[in-house]
Formats: structure tokens, sequence, C-alpha cells
């Protein structure tokens, strides 16, 4: 084994923010090829997990040299970020549709922006997490929630824990979906599946309240927009309840239907418009809102033209 070097923890602290404090500069890539490798030992054993909390008095072994960093994606193919709220505690901005929230295969993703234009957020929430309270499919857009410090961090996880942050999402549906209400299933993963998730019996409960808004017709074909307001926070949750519930959203390849994709080929009928949430330090109830992407607005009115 390579030459080391041991440290004692003295506050209790995550794995991953411990190492940060070694290393500035680290990067996820690197810590997890360290884990993988079980170069990075507590109290003599092999820590697996970057998240794990260390406790004061904790001995840590680490190698005198952090692994070689991968090469960084380029900014300039970017997007510009739109922040639509900022203040010292937290930003919302705006994730466009087909980025990812994490890097993924040297592709730039939205942590890497916020990372290069607000520093701060760089370790927020742990390393690399760039305070992103919580993620967003590649294919949807939106506002997000970014903390800048690690006690907005951990306040704004409490408020969506406990339901404070009430997210309104601009959702097309297949199919003619009247009135509103609630959908309450369980959702879990399934095996044998081309599906990542689904409604499961042993799944973790999950609800989900619509409203239809507009209906439209398109080559024989029924959509219909809906506001939807997820109460609880399952991975995928809009795009299952309602694939469930036999009204797949438009453009889902997982789990929407196989048919009429052609009216949305890149990405999903899925815009998160509004977040009302109370602010994680001063407790002010904050409202920031989101218009619709230009190109579903486009759709929209190109289904909504006269027809002869």
């Amino acid at each position: 084994m390579s030459e080391r070097r041991t440290l004692q923890v003295a506050d209790m602290i995550r794995l991953d923010q411990f190492l940060v404090q070694v290393w500035p500069e680290l990067r996820r890539q690197q810590l997890r090829q360290l884990l993988q490798a079980g170069e990075v030992l507590i109290n003599g054993q092999a820590a697996r997990q970057s998240g794990q909390y260390l406790h004061p008095g904790a001995v840590v072994e680490i190698p005198m040299s952090r692994p070689e960093a991968p090469s960084k994606p380029e900014i300039v193919a970017c997007l510009p970020l739109e922040v639509h709220h900022e203040d010292e505690a937290l930003l919302v901005v705006e994730k466009p549709a087909g980025m990812a929230t994490h890097s993924t295969r040297g592709e730039v993703g939205l942590a890497q922006q916020l990372r290069e234009r607000f520093p701060e957020c760089a370790h927020v929430g742990g390393l690399e997490r760039a305070g992103i309270v919580r993620k967003m499919d590649v294919e949807a857009s939106g506002l997000l929630l970014v903390a800048r410090t690690e006690e907005a961090y951990r306040a704004l996880k409490r408020e969506v824990k406990h339901r404070l942050v009430e997210s309104r999402y601009s959702v097309l549906v297949e199919g003619q979906l009247t009135g509103e209400d609630l959908i309450v299933a369980p959702i879990g993963n399934v095996k044998a599946t081309r599906q990542r998730l689904a409604v499961a019996r042993e799944g973790r409960p999950a609800r989900t309240f619509y409203r239809a808004l507009r209906h439209y017709r398109e080559e024989g074909q029924a959509y219909t927009l809906l506001e939807v307001r997820p109460e609880t926070a399952r991975l995928h949750q809009i795009r299952v309840h309602l694939s469930w519930y036999g009204y797949p959203v438009v453009g889902d390849r997982v789990y929407g239907s196989r048919h009429h994709q052609s009216i949305l080929p890149d990405r999903l009928f899925l815009h998160l418009g509004v977040l009302d949430f109370p602010h994680p330090v001063t407790g002010e109830p904050l409202h920031v809102e989101s218009a619709l992407p230009a190109a579903l607005q486009s759709i929209l009115r190109f289904m909504a033209r006269p027809k002869g």
C-alpha cells in the first residue's frame, strides 16, 4: 500500500465533507475511486459510503495524494443559468429539459453550472452536490431549490419531509381526464420489467393531486393539460401515478405509451412552474414562478388551432 496520512476527526461530519477539507478540489468520481479501491479507512475498516457520518475521535487513513482528476466538461456549451430567486440562504433556479441535475458521462449538469457561478454551494449537501435539495428528471424542466449553506440545506430537507414545500407542475397527458382527484397508490421497484418503478403493494406511500385544465385533440388522440401537485416526493412519482391511472405523460418513453410520441420526441411535457415554501431562515412565505417553456407553449397553440 502507498504512503498514508492519518487524521483524527474533531467534530461529527460526513465523510465526503471531511475529505473535502483535506482535498478542497476533490470530486465525486475521485472519491468513488478511493472507496472502491478500499483506500479510505475509518478506525482500520474500509469505508464504503461517502455519506456516512464520522464521530469525534474517529481515525481516518487516506493516501498521501488524491487520485488524478477526470477531465472537466466544457461549461461554454451550456445554456445560461436562469435564477428566479436569490438570497444569502438559497437560490431557486431553472433546469431546462435535456440537462441532468448532476454531470453524467462527461456531460455538463446543472450542479456543475452552480459550482462555477456560486462556489459557496459546491459541497453543500455532500461532495459536489451543489446544494440541490431535490433532483429532477433529465427530460423535465422547471424550478429547483438550491441551498447556499448547510444550515439552509438541512432546513429545506426538513420542509420537504414535512410537506411544507408545495410544487405545482404543468403536465400534458394522453387521454381525456376530467375534474380533479387525489391518486393514492404506493410506489416501489418492480423486477423483470422495462420500467424502473411502478405502483406496488410493497412500495412507499405516495399521493398525487391533479386538476384538469384543458382538453385537446390531435390526429384522433385526446390530450389533457393538468395542474399536478405531488403531496409526497417519490422518484418519478407523477409519471408512475399518471401512467398507472391510464393517462401517461406525453413524451414519456419509460412509463408512457409507445404510441403518439411524435408530438414531443425529445422531452417530457412536465414542467415545475410554481414553488411555495417557507424561507428556511426567516420563515417568511416564498412564492416563485416559472413560465411554461416556449417549446411546450407552441405545442399547446398548435393543438388549439382551428381545425377545418
